[in-house]
């Protein structure tokens, strides 16, 4: 059964509504039977028996007679005022269901797109109410967390390709060179391709690990730990490349006397190496490299610090994002699968916290700065 609204648009009559409509009908009829058989039948009897029982049986039996009457005019006045309002009754039932119907109607047309891989599809609310105003903001939100995943897993594979193009075209290269006799498979040409699959390799990595962060799928082990010693443990690790490389590194600590502070160790060490290796790649010989903890009431906050190429006022929006290179021509030898930092600013936010760089601009250093509340709902 269907019907066609003031606007034209056809709107069919959905099992759920016939079902509470009649329920609702149902109800009402119920109500209105039970009036009328308690107002004409034992309305007057119960005022008979009340009367004899009051001593006024003369009274009451003067009554009978009117008794009749009595029921009549009562069925009457219940008819012409209970009709009219169970037909209002049913109106409202039927505008109420009708909304509703509308409404779950939305919710799985909506649900329908979702599933059908358009994750752009919103509802509105339909004004019945805190709980469905609740389920349509819990709904958008679904919609609005899956569009996010699938933008970034499109995003991904498509930067990946992208990356994935140079060291595969220097394989098939340096490998046709070979079977065509121009290029030696000695040392040297060994050590080029061992390159290009430890770069694969990092690059796989990287691109699981961030992927992971992103989509809310890194379990994170916060227990109590001394930021100090994970500072100096990050320094420790990375002092013999930058000796290696004639780069000055040191570990500062200032503030408040060391507590301990809700951490995952794993993934803050992780952090902690990608920023100081991405400081070591961008410090010439001679550069120095610092790792800065400072501890307050509130706060514990890591700062590094280098002395090295820094970053323009252009690329300091961007260095946070997937396979962003300041300088591209200067960064392909470097190693790096350009996700570092991306990976770093996730984890840190997984843990309660922010991650930003500064840069005074090219020529001048660069700082990037963690801040991690010492009070937080994940902690």
């Amino acid at each position: 059964m269907s019907t066609t609204t003031s606007t034209g648009r056809r709107w069919s009559w959905s099992p759920l509504t016939v079902r509470l409509m009649l329920a609702q009908t149902a109800v009402l009829a119920v109500g209105l039977i039970i009036v009328v058989v308690t107002a004409v039948l034992i309305g007057p009897n119960m005022f008979y028996h009340e009367l004899v029982q009051a001593g006024h049986a003369d009274a009451a039996t003067g009554l009978v007679h009117l008794q009749d009457a009595f029921r009549s005019v009562s069925l009457t006045a219940l008819v012409i005022g209970g009709l009219p309002a169970l037909y209002i009754a049913g109106l409202l039932t039927f505008y109420l269901y009708r909304t509703i119907g509308r409404s779950l109607a939305s919710f799985s047309t909506a649900a329908g797109e979702v599933a059908a891989g358009n994750y752009e599809v919103r509802v509105t609310s339909a004004k019945l109410g805190p709980e469905f105003d609740s389920l349509a903001s819990s709904f958008n939100e679904m919609a609005a967390r899956l569009d996010a995943v699938d933008t970034t897993r499109r995003q991904m594979l498509a930067d990946l390709a992208h990356e994935m193009r140079t060291p595969l075209a220097s394989l098939k290269g340096h490998l046709e060179g070979i079977e065509d006799g121009v290029v030696e498979l000695d040392g040297h040409t060994t050590g080029i391709l061992n390159a290009q699959i430890t770069r694969l390799e990092r690059l796989a990595r990287d691109i699981r690990q961030l992927t992971a962060a992103e989509e809310g799928m890194t379990r994170m082990q916060l227990t109590p730990q001394d930021p100090q010693h994970l500072a100096d443990q990050a320094v420790a690790a990375i002092e013999p490349d930058a000796a290696g490389k004639g780069v000055s590194i040191t570990s500062l600590s200032t503030g408040m006397d060391v507590t301990p502070i809700p951490l995952d160790p794993e993934r803050m060490g992780q952090v902690l190496s990608n920023l100081l290796e991405n400081a070591l790649r961008h410090t010439p010989p001679g550069g120095t490299i610092t790792l800065h903890t400072d501890h307050a009431p509130e706060a514990v906050t890591y700062t590094v610090t280098d002395s090295g190429e820094g970053i323009s006022s252009e690329s300091l929006p961007h260095v946070f994002e997937r396979f962003y290179r300041a300088n591209t021509g200067r960064e392909a030898h470097r190693g790096g699968s350009g996700l570092g930092l991306a990976i770093s600013k996730t984890l840190i936010e997984a843990q309660g916290g922010t991650l930003e760089a500064t840069s005074a601009g090219p020529g001048r250093g660069a700082s990037f700065r963690i801040h991690l509340p010492r009070h937080r709902p994940n902690g």
